[in-house]
Formats: C-alpha cells, structure tokens, sequence
C-alpha cells in the first residue's frame, strides 16, 4: 500500500472518529456529514465525478453541473434592451436593500458593542435556514420551495450575463448530501471580469433582485387566493383572557367566538370596543358565544350575564401611575370585559394578505406602501406559530368561499396558499442573505464594485493619478471590511450562546 494511499485512509479514520464524536454530543446529522465527505471522496478518486462532470469542493459539498437550459435561456435573452433595463432597475433594488441591510447591521453591531450580546435560549438548529433541521421550518414545502428560489436566482444572473453578451458554460448544483445548498450558473470569468463594469454589477444584482421580485408577485398570488376565503361564523374571538377580569369570571374561553354583546350583532372587533364604549363600570351585560368546535364540526352557543370592571382600576392594579393611564385616553369608569387578541374569524388569512385582504382599510397611500413592505412581515409568521402559516384554532374558522374556493375546496386551497407562502418566504430570505455585503455574497461583490467606482472618482482628483493604484487599495478595503462584518456577525451569533 502506498504512502499516499495509507495518508487517505487514516485522515478517513480521523474524519469518521470526529463526525461520530459530534454525532454523539451534538446532532446524528455529523455522522451522516462524515460518510457523506468519504463516499465523494471515493467517488472522485474512482473518476466517478469527472464522468458526472461534478467536482467536490470545500471537503463536503457537490458541484453538479449540466448543459441543459442553455437554448431556453439563448431564447428568453433575445430581447436584451429589456433585460438591460431589468437589470438596471435591479440595481438599484439591491443597492437599496443593501443600504438597509448595511444600516441593520452596524446598529446591531453598535448596540451590542454597547449593551453586550444577551443570553439566549434559543437552539442554535434556528440559526440554520435548512429544511427540517430548523425547528420552524419544516421539510417538504420549504426544500421544494429553496430548490425553485435557488434555481430562478441563478438564472436571473445568467440572464444578464447573456443580455450583456457574456457566455454561460453551465448550470449547476451544489449539494450537502440530499440537501441543495445552492445553485450556479457558470460564465465564462475572462468575459465577466473583462466586462464593463456597470454589466457586471447588473449580472451580481439579478439574482437577488429576481427572488425578491418573484417573491412580491407570489404574493399578489397568494392574496389572490385569500379571497376565496371566508369566516364560518360571523363575531370575534378573543385569543387571550384577562385573569380574574368579568370575561374569565364569567367563563369565557379564548379562542370562542363572541356574536352578540347585549343583543347587538358584533362583526368586527371594532364593533366590540364601540359596543363596550358606550357602558360604564359596573353596568350588567349580556355576551353570546359559540363555544370550541366539537367532534362532529359545529359550535354551542352559551350566554353569559357579566358585570363589567373598571378600566382604569385595573390599570391602577397593575402599576401603572395614573398619568401614564390618562395618557392612553382611559377614564375612571370605563367598561373593561377582559379579553385580548381580538380578532375576526378571517385573521389568519387577513395576517398572510395584508393590504391585499378584503378587510384592510387603509387610505391609498398607505396601501401602496404596505404592498411593498408587507411581504418582508411573512418571515416571522412561521416562528410565531411554529412553522404553520397560521395558528390551528385560525384554520378552523376558515371555509372555502368563492367560484375556486368552492371548486378546489378548502384543504387543497390552503395547500396551494401553503407552497407559495414558503416560496415567497424562501425567495426573501435567499434574496436578502445574498445582499449582505460580504464576499462571496453578491453584495459583497455590489460593495466592491461600489467601493471601485468611488476610489476611481477619488484618483482622479489627486495630483498624480494613476489606475492602477485603485485595485489593491479596493481589495484591501472590500476584504477588511468583509472579514469585520463576517467576525462581527459571528461573534453576535454566537456569543448569546456563551
């Protein structure tokens, strides 16, 4: 046996040893990451991956690349002056999502500079946007939807790379085992880095443009599909009770739906506190509820006979000063029933469609604001309800409504609203992460070319200008602030678990 060959064989040994010792202390995943860097090294040490034409890169992860989607992509490049405008408009999407981006992080590092980084409970699985390995993020909906994102960001990169006349060798792959990391498309790097500036930076800006862009019309989709929705029974529900307030004492139950407050027919939970307004402490109430859904679908109507408490009193109970209560318009005498979380049988849709929902009204200018804001508000949905997209008791208060709502019916309607939600949530995360403006993110590669552009302007004002003093003073200042905003990050992470 050679040299060489006993070398292999015992750093395989060592890598088995480690992967099976942080299976054991950590997560099984390790072990599966330890066989699966072996077996790609057999693979490539057999010739397998040349025939694949694939190649392992950083130890663990599999390039696969492929010819197909070339003559689409010749045939949907042809109008370049219109994809020359996208890409121009693309930049200026990125350019300012990176400004936000970069503003986050420098008050997120400022502040834990100043206040220190604060314990956190959370697992560090949550720190990961994988499929099934994140506890808030399931697998088969969100990896098919990542697959799609990944796929359409890179082909809005080759786009541009075509449009602008730079050739594309391949597409491509890259996997951890069964997971896709991420996708590529391949141009030729002499044509991209000999390329006028201004094209290149269009190129970097496609893809994440392209997910954000798919994500907000996904979106319209989805509130499209919002509308065949409709509540099952008429009133509000109250996701919280006030303990020890009249609505507790009297036997109500969160997630009950109130129809009647003193005979009045209530819609909305405006209608509620309008109702509730006009009694004083004190003051009897009649309150009819359809209590929990039972085995068999429906809902029993209970009444209930409450004697309303004093508002201000139990603010004055729970510390607040008398002037802070004043401040919030609240009056010694005022009616309080005791509920919290107010909401209309359609919240979890209305949630999901925002300014889209048949319920938002807004003037029209906030409307047009929230269409472009809205859809950045889904990343937190699923880790308010535990990878759902709604709360379970919200699902329950929904029936098909509408000429496809009664056609597809309820379960496949919100199949459908399930897929593209995590395909807008995908595309938005993969769009944003990849503005960072760190290399090799396509924002750190937007930043340098930022950076370029000003040191060339900068050059040429001083009093021996020469190019060729920009380019190592541009690396050298796209590196160093990479590598701080890479340690700061990090160090951000992971010291709340320190």
């Amino acid at each position: 046996m050679s040299d060489a060959r006993r070398a292999r064989d015992r750093r395989g040994f060592i890598l088995l040893f480690i992967s099976g010792f942080l299976a054991i202390q950590f997560h099984w995943g390790f072990a599966i990451l330890g066989i699966w860097i072996i077996i790609l090294r057999q693979l490539e040490e057999r010739g397998v991956l040349d025939r694949w034409d694939a190649t392992r890169v950083l130890g663990g992860i599999l390039m696969i690349r492929t010819k197909r989607g070339q003559v689409a992509l010749e045939k949907l490049a042809k109008p370049r002056k219109f994809w020359r405008y996208f890409g121009e408009l693309s930049l200026w999407t990125c350019y300012l999502s990176m400004f936000l981006i970069t503003a986050m992080m420098i008050l997120i590092i400022v502040s834990a500079i100043i206040n220190g980084v604060p314990n956190s409970d959370t697992p560090p699985s949550q720190m990961v946007l994988i499929p099934g390995v994140n506890p808030i993020i399931p697998f088969w909906w969100p990896a098919l939807a990542i697959i799609g994102a990944l796929v359409i960001h890179e082909y809005g990169h080759a786009l541009q790379a075509r449009a602008h006349g730079m050739r594309v060798r391949s597409f491509g792959l890259l996997l951890l085992g069964p997971l896709p990391l991420g996708a590529f498309a391949e141009p030729e790097a002499e044509e991209l880095f000999k390329a006028p500036r201004r094209e290149r930076v269009r190129m970097f800006a496609a893809g994440p443009s392209v997910n954000l862009y798919t994500a907000l019309l996904t979106w319209l989709i989805i509130g499209a599909l919002a509308t065949q929705f409709a509540a099952i029974d008429s009133g509000v529900h109250a996701s919280g009770i006030v303990e020890g307030a009249p609505a507790d004492e009297a036997g109500l139950e969160p997630w009950e739906i109130i129809t009647h407050f003193n005979g009045v027919e209530i819609e909305t939970a405006t209608d509620l506190r309008d109702e509730i307004e006009q009694y004083d402490a004190g003051d009897d109430v009649e309150l009819t509820v359809l209590g929990a859904i039972e085995d068999d679908g429906t809902r029993t109507q209970r009444e209930f006979n409450i004697t309303l408490a004093d508002r201000y009193q139990y603010y004055l109970d729970e510390n607040l000063s008398a002037a802070e209560i004043e401040s919030y318009g609240i009056e010694p005498g005022d009616a309080f029933l005791g509920v919290s979380g107010m909401s209309g049988g359609t919240v979890g849709i209305d949630r999901i469609a925002g300014p889209l929902s048949i319920h938002y009204d807004q003037p029209w200018y906030i409307d047009g604001i929230a269409i472009a804001v809205h859809p950045l508000t889904l990343i937190g949905i699923p880790i308010q309800f535990d990878g759902q997209i709604m709360g379970s008791q919200e699902m329950e208060y929904l029936e098909a409504d509408g000429m496809i709502g009664e056609l597809l019916g309820k379960k496949i309607i919100l199949a459908l609203m399930t897929g593209l939600f995590w395909f807008v949530w995908m595309n938005i995360a993969l769009g944003f992460a990849n503005l960072i403006p760190i290399i090799p993110f396509d924002g750190g590669h937007l930043m340098k070319d930022l950076i370029h552009s000003i040191a060339e302007k900068l050059n040429r004002l001083t009093k021996n200008p020469h190019p060729l003093k920009v380019d190592p003073i541009v690396r050298r200042i796209s590196s160093v602030t990479s590598m701080f905003l890479f340690i700061a990050l990090a160090m951000i992470i992971f010291g709340q678990y320190v």
